[in-house]
């Protein structure tokens, strides 16, 4: 619920957590409490507000009638230039050095408040388990209004907020930032977790404590999911956990300031390097949500419960609670060379082995044979589907499999119909001589509305020719040569176009599944998960290279909107030989696709996979809706997947270079119930047949109580190597392999 004491002390109270803040006798929204459920703050709220007695010697005063009042040195809500307020500010306007906004009212809203200015992916909940605040701050003068709006899940601790600038004035006036949310924290010790990295090693867990100065987490280039991740986390020295995220897929930007009074200052929204925007008189702006939640037992149940909410409040439609089918891509089996009858024979071994559906990846449409053409073009080439795609798809579904394209709808090629016919589509700044070049194509401009009606017809026109079950919604290009009408506003109002054309397919096709992605995790962030189902975490299928990423998509989203690929071996991109058993066990942990030919598998292979394939519909809805736990220690992985009463329980182990004569082994089931009593046992791996000949089958198999596999630990068979060599019943593992530890109730 939301408490509003005396119109002065506000209190989002949710079901584990309190966040107060209240209207100062200034008029100022000073922040004074985030954190485990507070039941009386309103009654303490003399005892815990600061003072506010003396001021620094150099600091400003807020006037003459208030000597100690100091704004920088008070955890505010809303920071703004020119009153002596020397943090990062939450808005800027341009040409208005300084911005005095004060308190001018409130209102309390059952459910979600929505705006007329609203075209950007948000929260949702039903009314009963949302309320919402909106603040309305004024600067008189000037005719601004800035709204302050906060938006409490109770049931699930999630708080979104979002900041709303409109003008009450009779002129233009230029937003030059516009943040989403402003936090103060007290405290002299945080750390910042964060995800980072580059492409092919997207979302990799980065730490480091915050000192005095300012840190940056941000983006530039319309991703959110290569260099850096809105998603962060802050933990603190009483061992609370703050996590928060920006519901927003382009350039973003968090700072982190820490301030010499012992406080962090967080703000966080649109990166306003490249932005500006025009707000004509009675106009809005609104700014995307940002989610947060906290949990004072640390960064582990800061996360569960981040990702229940967001699972709760982001996430929609027929798929939110849908077990995710098993595909089988075309990428890495054919290229762009793409043909009817390799289909048929795909889908025919798919079928047989135990697939759920089939996608056709890059190369179906135009006459995309290279990769420097017939981007814009989606028309089926008649030459690789004389039967027409209609009839290729009538016949998938006809085997009883899902039926999935690949549309990289947001990149047009120079060499295309489309270019020719609409050349003032593309993104491009004509009086610049020579362009940057990703594969001779352009951005599609989505910031017009044409564009947009044109994308979205021609996705609905192939979903219907083909009933299409699976939308591979991908994004190739990154942003050069921007030219546009209104340069500063293009990031953000292609992104608005993006989302216009997913809410229009998402809403018209609500049993279609839809997975995003951007050249692989580009895109990885709650404004895509508003739309789509699936979101491609890397496009790295090396399993033990990307274990990294995994763990990183996996501590701030929900492990059933992430997508890895199992492909061949040795692996294309890093050229290591993994086994066929360890590319599916390190891949076993969120949903996944398979992309590796089916009609050359060796036996043992494809026994493996057949084996596979029923081992991952078994458990599965313990993979993807269960409870994660990722662990790493140097050369070792251990993860464990787990029902809601942990009466079923996955272990992966996993090694990536056995050191020799190392300790003996143990692994400790943290999510084991003390009170119930299991059977371990190891998942019978398919051998190859000189495996078969120099060892025989490991077989680990134990019953115990759940307190001793929790606090005493499975104790492994040593793993065969040393002075003796082989003996039986030893482990036979080599480095990058694995095993897979199945414990049930009894």
């Amino acid at each position: 619920m939301i408490e509003i004491n005396d119109g002065r002390m506000i209190h989002l109270k949710g079901k584990n957590t309190s966040y107060v803040f209240r209207i100062t006798d200034t008029d100022h929204l000073e922040h004074i409490y985030y954190g485990k459920r507070l039941e009386h703050a309103q009654e303490d709220g003399r005892a815990i507000i600061d003072k506010d007695r003396s001021r620094a010697g150099l600091s400003i005063a807020l006037d003459s009638n208030h000597p100690t009042l100091d704004l920088n040195n008070m955890a505010l809500e809303a920071s703004f230039e020119g009153k002596g307020d020397f943090k990062s500010p939450l808005v800027k306007i341009e040409g208005r050095k300084t911005l005095d906004l004060r308190y001018s009212g409130h209102r309390l809203y059952p459910g979600i408040k929505r705006y007329r200015s609203a075209s950007l992916p948000m929260a949702v909940a039903e009314e009963e388990n949302a309320e919402t605040v909106e603040i309305l701050l004024k600067d008189e003068e000037q005719k601004i209004s800035v709204i302050l709006c906060y938006t409490l899940f109770k049931d699930w601790d999630i708080i979104s907020r979002k900041t709303i600038v409109r003008n009450d004035g009779k002129e233009e006036i230029v937003i030059g930032k516009c943040a989403s949310m402003q936090l103060d924290l007290y405290g002299s010790s945080f750390s910042l977790t964060s995800l980072g990295g580059a492409w092919l090693r997207e979302l990799e867990v980065k730490k480091q404590s915050l000192c005095s100065g300012t840190l940056s987490l941000s983006s530039r280039n319309m991703s959110t999911g290569f260099e850096t991740n809105s998603a962060f986390a802050i933990e603190d020295e009483r061992g609370g956990c703050l996590i928060s995220a920006l519901v927003y897929s382009s350039s973003f930007s968090t700072t982190f300031e820490m301030g010499e009074q012992s406080r962090l200052h967080i703000v966080s929204g649109i990166n306003s390097e490249n932005f500006k925007w025009s707000l004509n008189p009675e106009e809005e702006f609104e700014s995307p949500e940002s989610i947060m939640c906290f949990s004072e037992k640390g960064l582990a149940d800061a996360s569960l419960r981040f990702r229940k909410g967001i699972e709760k409040v982001i996430m929609r439609g027929p798929w939110k609670e849908r077990l995710r089918p098993l595909m089988l891509s075309t990428r890495d089996i054919m290229g762009l060379d793409v043909s009817e009858s390799r289909i048929y024979e795909l889908s025919a071994a798919a079928k047989a082995i135990g697939f759920e559906g089939i996608i056709v990846d890059d190369g179906w449409f135009g006459v995309r044979r290279e990769r420097n053409t017939s981007l814009g073009d989606w028309y089926v080439n008649s030459l690789k589907f004389p039967s027409g795609l209609k009839m290729v798809a009538s016949n998938i579904h006809r085997e009883g499999l899902l039926f999935g394209l690949y549309f990289d709808i947001e990149t047009v090629s120079r060499n295309s119909n489309l270019f020719e016919s609409k050349p003032e589509w593309a993104v491009r700044d004509k009086k610049v001589k020579t362009y940057s070049s990703n594969e001779e194509d352009y951005l599609l401009d989505f910031t017009l509305a044409e564009v947009q009606e044109w994308a979205t017809d021609t996705i609905s026109e192939i979903i219907e020719t083909a009933k299409l079950d699976y939308l591979r919604y991908e994004k190739t290009r990154l942003p050069s040569e921007i030219c546009s009408s209104y340069p500063d506003e293009f990031e953000h109002r292609y992104i608005m176009g993006v989302y216009s054309v997913l809410n229009s397919i998402s809403r018209k096709y609500p049993n279609l599944l839809i997975e995003t992605s951007f050249s692989g995790g580009g895109r990885f962030d709650l404004g895509m998960l508003s739309y789509s189902s699936l979101m491609r975490i890397t496009d790295n299928t090396d399993p033990i290279s990307r274990i990294k990423s995994v763990e990183g998509a996996g501590l701030f989203y929900p492990q059933k909107a992430g997508l890895v690929t199992i492909s061949s071996s040795p692996d294309k991109g890093t050229g290591k030989q993994i086994d066929i058993e360890t590319r599916f066990n390190a891949s076993l942990f969120t949903p996944v696709e398979y992309s590796l030919d089916l009609t050359v598998l060796m036996p043992h292979e494809a026994l493996a996979i057949s084996k596979e394939i029923e081992f991952y519909k078994h458990y599965r809805h313990v993979l993807q809706f269960g409870n994660i736990i990722r662990e790493e220690s140097g050369e070792r992985v251990i993860w464990s997947a787990s029902d809601d009463d942990a009466s079923t329980i996955i272990i992966l182990y996993l090694i990536k270079e056995f050191p020799l004569n190392r300790a003996k082994e143990r692994i400790f089931v943290r999510q084991a119930n003390e009170n119930y009593k299991y059977r371990i046992y190891s998942r019978t791996h398919v051998q190859r047949e000189d495996e078969a000949l120099t060892s025989p089958m490991e077989i680990e198999s134990y019953e115990a109580w759940g307190d001793s596999i929790k606090w005493a630990g499975i104790a492994l068979t040593d793993r065969s190597g040393g002075y003796f060599g082989y003996q039986e019943d030893m482990r036979k593992l080599k480095d990058n392999s694995s095993r897979l530890y199945i414990i049930r109730k009894i």
